[in-house]
């Protein structure tokens, strides 16, 4: 079984370091209203239907 070396960690951290910065500038990006638009939908698309009462 081959041993991780120093570099081989040294580079997963500087990886994981790009990706959650990355992430992070993502996430303060404004979100578009199209998406938001799409995302209600889904949303409500979710949720169980209202029943309606039955007068009888």
């Amino acid at each position: 079984m081959a041993t991780k070396d120093g570099s081989d960690r040294a580079k997963k951290q500087a990886l994981d370091k790009a990706l959650r910065g990355m992430f992070g500038k993502l996430q303060a990006r404004p979100t578009p209203d199209r998406l938001m638009s799409v995302v209600e939908q889904l949303e409500a698309a979710d949720q169980p239907p209202v029943k309606k009462a039955s007068s009888g």
